[in-house]
This record gives C-alpha cells, structure tokens and sequence, in this order.
C-alpha cells in the first residue's frame, strides 16, 4: 500500500533536491509538488493525500498556517531552518519538523514514522468501519462484522451466530444485511445469510459455513457464486 503526499516549498532547488530524495522510498507516491500554499490548498480540495511534507518559510500564508487547515486524517511534515519550530510542531501534534537542510538518513527517519503512523490509523478506520451495531435484550451490542460465522432467520427475529456468542436480533433479513459491508455477506437462502469469509466450499446445494452446513436455494444461487467468485 502506496502512501500519497505533495511537497509544498518555495524554493524550487529545494524541491529537486527533496524529491531526488523521496524517489527512494518505494511506500509513497508524490502526487503533486507546489511553489505556495494556495496551490497546494487548490489541489487538496480535490485530492485526498495520506500526508504532506510543507515548508514554513511560504508566500501568502505560512506553513503552519496551511497545517491548520488540513483535514483531520492528513499528516503533516514541517521543514523549517528555525529550530524554535519544533516545539510548535510538537503542540500542533505533527508528525516531524525537521531542519534544513535535510540529510536522507533524516528523511528517512521521518518517512519511516509517517508509514508507520498512517497505515495504523487506516487499520483502526476500517475496524470501525466494520462494526455492526445493533440492539439484543434490550442491550446496544456492537462486534465485528468479520466475526459473524452466519445469519438466521428466526420468525421475527434473526440469530446472528458467531464463535463465541449467539445474539437475537428483533429485525428482518433484509433490513440486518444492509447493516453489514457491503460484498462480504449474502443471502443464500430465505433463511440464511452466509459471511463469505466464513465459506469453506459449497455444492449445488448447500454451503459449508465454517463447518456448517447450510441449504444454498435455487433462487440464489447463481447470486451466491457471483459474489463468492468475485470475493476471492
């Protein structure tokens, strides 16, 4: 996974040199290089980047002030030739502040960081992303979609089975499956909505969910092996 940034710096000799640097770090991508900060604000009102890497010393406005105004999920690399700036990159909570000029061994501490930084963020994001709430026994629940073995119908109600615990949802089939993401479960059945993670092989007939096996109607069967296959 290819992280995406911009560098922002007045000095065009500077940016030849950062960007000889930053060629050697195979994880990012440098999606756009910019001589001020209302370029760079231009670009980012359409383009979603994972970090950038902004000098202090800007025309219109500085670099702390772009900082500021970043989305919440983009990280930031200040280069400054103040040391005095580290310490206001520290209450900003950005990632590094590094002086110039930059050394690679420098840099490379620093990407190394961001790297890290971002791809933990993204994973904590797509947990969450992947929580199913709902509400049994009078109780808010929430658990991971990825640890639902399958889904039953159960009258006016739905099973949802999971390895450690069974829970009794007041909900319809229909209703459950938009709660859950989207191309990771599907209905094989009236009665049954199978975890395609969970899928260990199937027939004509039924379908082996994490050893057990469930009926495969013949109204959704060629819906259920469309999705397993393009799952895989």
């Amino acid at each position: 996974m290819k992280l995406n940034y911009i560098l922002v710096d007045s000095d065009p000799i500077h940016r030849i040199q950062f960007t000889q640097i930053l060629k050697k770090f195979p994880d990012i991508s440098l999606q756009g290089e910019f001589s001020d900060t209302v370029n760079a604000k231009e670009f980012l009102n359409y383009n979603d980047m994972d970090f950038v890497i902004v000098s202090t010393d800007l025309p219109v406005y500085s670099g702390f002030d772009f900082i500021k105004n970043l989305k919440e999920d983009t990280e930031a690399i200040l280069l400054t030739k103040q040391p005095m700036d580290a310490v206001k990159s520290f209450e900003l909570g950005l990632i590094d502040c590094i002086l110039k000029p930059v050394t690679p061994d420098r840099f490379k501490n620093s990407i190394e960081r961001i790297i890290h930084k971002v791809i933990c963020l993204k994973i904590i994001r797509e947990k969450k992303e992947r929580m199913v709430n709902f509400k049994c026994n009078f109780k808010s629940e929430k658990i991971f979609a990825s640890d639902i073995r399958w889904i039953e119908a159960m009258g006016d109600y739905v099973k949802v089975v999971t390895k450690n615990k069974n829970y009794m949802v007041l909900s319809t089939m229909k209703s459950f499956l938009s709660k859950l993401p989207e191309g990771q479960f599907v209905r094989i059945h009236k009665s049954y909505i199978v975890n395609l993670d969970k899928v260990n092989y199937f027939t004509s007939k039924d379908v082996n969910t994490d050893g057990k096996i469930l009926p495969l109607s013949r109204k959704q069967k060629n819906i259920f092996k469309d999705s397993y296959l393009n799952y895989q």
